[in-house]
């Protein structure tokens, strides 16, 4: 009795640790803590810091100039002059630093649209390859079944011994292609624990049906069809539209700069009783180097036709990418349809037809293997068929920035 209560006591415990060594996460879980918690997210935020710590110094004040002269020319004086921009200079300063910090925030967007594409991607990958592991055990199944059955038949003379080999043959290679699927699984998992900031993580599990994924379309009128607001959420459209303001800051500040700068200090050029107004110093810095000026005015409007044209350019390449993903889209949303109402119904029909036939003995080996590889070939191309619908669905997800 004794004996039965342990032996109980370490089934039972193996069987919870076993539990408590998977972690199974659902979709929405591994979103928020890719966004949360992987190093990307972390290194973006740094950058808004750094970007958001430099705003005071916008004011970038020049250090004062001690001087000593001796305009009595009998003894030196000490004095002090501090050269200074004009106000305005020192407001688009600042307005130049944030737009930086407004930049940064817009690329930390870029970085959280493409985590978001990766984990869906990872994600719908892994229940993918759980369906497949499903298939190839039931396949299995079903030829185990028949290995059985063709060494009965060979036992008794009715197939010859070449028969039973290429049998245990075929199930030996879908073994094979079983272990390559869930060493698979294991690289995938690991993909996950990366994304969400746990390396080397294989004890995550995921949970869902394995389904289609749904797509809301911008207008009915034209559901599939790329329009001006298509790609207004996508963070890269937000990031070129604010590098192009900040380039237009920046050339606003360069105009700014070509003003002259005030000098104003303190020298007593006097006795000690001479009067203080008379102590002070006043003057301009005249810009009379003006190619420099120039030069810089330039180059910041090469930068504003640089920005507008990226801005061009990324729209040009969405739409591109949008395109594609709708063909694919529509392509793999037919195969669907055929698969669902054609492909599995005929597929279930052939294993049972294939089984009863063989196990009765009105169709040879050769017919029944033919049949049950096509049969698991038409499930494999139903689950390859949702793995591209849903990896379509994901990619317009992505451009759209949703």
């Amino acid at each position: 009795m004794r004996y039965l209560l342990t032996l109980l006591g370490v089934t039972f415990g193996a069987i919870s640790a076993s539990a408590q060594s998977y972690h199974v996460i659902t979709l929405p879980e591994a979103l928020a803590r890719a966004n949360s918690d992987n190093p990307q997210v972390n290194v973006a935020n740094l950058r808004i810091d750094k970007q958001r710590a430099l705003i005071p110094g916008a004011l970038s004040l020049s250090g004062p100039e001690l001087i000593f002269e001796a305009p009595t020319t009998t003894r030196f004086q000490p004095g002090v002059l501090l050269p200074v921009s004009l106000p305005t200079v020192y407001k688009n300063q600042r307005i130049v630093q944030e737009q930086q910090v407004k930049l940064s925030q817009r690329e930390k967007g870029i970085t959280t649209n493409t985590l978001r594409y990766n984990v869906r991607t990872v994600y719908n990958n892994l229940l993918y390859l759980r369906e497949s592991i499903t298939n190839y055990r039931r396949q299995d199944s079903l030829l185990l079944v028949f290995t059985k059955v063709t060494e009965t038949r060979q036992r008794v003379g009715q197939i010859s011994r070449i028969e039973v080999l290429n049998a245990r043959s075929q199930q030996q290679e879908l073994n094979y292609q079983l272990d390559q699927t869930r060493a698979r699984v294991r690289s995938s998992r690991i993909q996950l624990g990366l994304l969400i900031g746990t390396p080397n993580d294989t004890s995550l599990r995921v949970t869902g049906p394995f389904q289609r994924m749904s797509f809301a379309p911008d207008s009915k009128l034209a559901p599939l069809l790329a329009s001006d607001s298509t790609f207004i959420r996508n963070p890269q459209t937000s990031f070129y539209e604010q590098n192009q303001q900040l380039s237009e800051s920046l050339l606003k500040l360069e105009k700014k700069r070509r003003l002259p700068n005030i000098i104003v200090g303190y020298l007593n050029q006097g006795g000690p009783e001479s009067p203080l107004l008379y102590r002070f110093r006043f003057g301009l810095s005249l810009p009379v180097w003006g190619w420099v000026a120039r030069s810089r005015i330039n180059a910041a409007q090469t930068d504003v036709a640089i920005a507008k044209s990226q801005i061009t350019l990324n729209q040009y390449e969405l739409r591109g990418d949008y395109d594609k993903a709708i063909a694919d889209y529509l392509q793999y949303q037919e195969a669907l349809d055929y698969y669902t109402v054609t492909g599995l119904p005929q597929a279930e029909e052939i294993i049972k037809a294939a089984s009863d036939g063989y196990r009765l003995g009105s169709i040879g080996y050769y017919d029944y293997l033919l049949n049950v590889q096509q049969a698991f070939k038409i499930r494999q191309g139903y689950l390859d068929a949702l793995l591209s619908f849903n990896q379509a669905v994901i990619t317009l997800h992505y451009i759209k920035g949703e």
